[in-house]
């Protein structure tokens, strides 16, 4: 299976010959959205045999281009015709922002200097030096990883690469988590132990508060220069972005290792974007900003490249199911969840993992034979904490089992409560 990576490159070229070409191929994109849509294309060999001679002829540039253009406009018009097919209005549309997409064979990139050479028109190029980060060196030294197409917009470059992920191995365990605003809980089983998990997000949240609160002081403030107030929400957008998906990336990274290290499987949930109906505005706006899709996909790509196994099971009912006897509640659940029929109680985005397993149990024989998953043994013994990643050269540690805290095998130790059990990964 291949991986894709999007290497994003600041760069500000004041050469006029980018500019032009950038121009140029807007209006190759729109020349051709109008032409699929007058002779109803929906194929790029088919629009390449209609429009490419015309185009050619009309537009000096390099030739490889135009294909490109058409792979652009295509794009454009299959959301175009999608919301038309599903009855929701949409206008004609257009490209506005410049911009040029190349594919591998059209530039050429020295993966030692980052610098980058871009076609204008016959053996006329642009030369333009991109700059390397640690991150960039690291991914463009490794061979693995191939070149493939080329983005550049005003102000940035894009490079995509594309690598061939590992095989899976076989899992001897899984790690299950219920993604929520502030954290990622669940349980680690194998065949001889379980542990229940907390991944925090890092105040994730609270920074999306100080910069909402942050956007709307300065769009009131500046609210008589729509300029202005676009250059600066720009770039409190850009900080928060920044802040938060480097949180993120730790997160995910740390997640990868610590399943690659123990051979176990992570399952999550296949979440999809919610509905805005029957809540209300303010709620509607922290889901919108809730990063779950974000964080997902960095855990997905990275546990693709190390190997991890990942499993994407339904989330429907696992915070009102009882992992022990299957019993569903219809009502509101509150923070912790109690079973009406066994009297079964443990905190809510806990059980929503627990029955996150179950179901990713239930639908794969490879994981079903490595981990021996028994929720009702939660009922009286104590799951005390095994691994904190937080302790200085991370790793797993030696903890009690908890047999020794039940009460009447030793007067000395007390049982501790649940929120003491929670293993805090980040």
């Amino acid at each position: 299976m291949p991986v894709y990576r999007a290497l994003t490159f600041p760069v500000e070229s004041q050469d006029f010959r980018v500019k032009w070409l950038l121009e140029e191929f807007r209006r190759l994109v729109n020349e051709s959205i109008r032409i699929a849509l007058r002779d109803d294309i929906r194929s790029r060999a088919r629009l390449v045999r209609v429009a490419y001679g015309d185009l050619s002829n009309r537009h000096v540039v390099h030739k490889k281009y135009i294909p490109s253009a058409f792979e652009v406009a295509l794009g454009v018009l299959k959301a175009h015709r999608r919301r038309l097919k599903k009855g929701k209005s949409s206008s004609v549309p257009f490209v506005r922002r410049p911009m040029l997409k190349a594919e591998n064979q059209s530039y050429r990139l020295d993966r030692v200097t980052g610098r980058l050479r871009i076609p204008v028109r016959g053996n006329e190029g642009v030369l333009l030096d991109l700059p390397l980060s640690e991150m960039h060196r690291s991914v463009l030294a490794d061979p693995l990883w191939s070149l493939g197409s080329l983005t550049v917009v005003p102000g940035k470059v894009i490079v995509t690469v594309r690598r061939e992920a590992p095989k899976a191995y076989e899992p001897q365990g899984a790690i299950a988590l219920d993604t929520n605003e502030d954290s990622m809980d669940g349980v680690v089983v194998s065949r001889e132990r379980m542990n229940l998990v907390t991944v925090s997000f890092d105040r994730v949240r609270q920074i999306q508060g100080i910069h909402f609160s942050r956007r709307r002081r300065l769009a009131s403030k500046k609210a008589n220069d729509r300029r202005v107030a676009k250059r600066l929400l720009s770039r409190e957008g850009r900080r928060e972005h920044n802040r938060i998906c480097q949180r993120l990336h730790s997160v995910s990274k740390g997640l990868v290792s610590f399943a690659k290290e123990r051979r176990v499987a992570v399952v999550l949930e296949g979440l999809t974007q919610f509905e805005s109906g029957g809540h209300s505005r303010r709620m509607n706006r922290r889901l919108s900003s809730w990063p779950r899709r974000e964080v997902h996909r960095q855990i997905e790509y990275k546990a693709a490249l190390a190997g991890v196994p990942v499993i994407k099971v339904n989330p429907a009912w696992t915070s009102k199911t009882c992992p022990v006897c299957g019993a569903r509640r219809r009502d509101r659940v509150g923070k912790d969840f109690v079973c009406e029929m066994c009297d079964w109680e443990m905190d809510r985005q806990i059980n929503a993992g627990m029955n996150i397993l179950k179901t990713a149990l239930a639908s794969n024989e490879a994981l079903a034979r490595a981990v021996r998953f028994q929720p009702g043994a939660l009922r009286h013994d104590v799951v005390s904490p095994l691994y904190d990643l937080l302790r200085e050269g991370g790793g797993a540690r030696e903890e009690p089992s908890g047999v020794e805290s039940r009460p009447g095998t030793n007067p000395d130790v007390t049982e501790p409560r649940l929120d003491t059990q929670l293993v805090h990964l980040l």
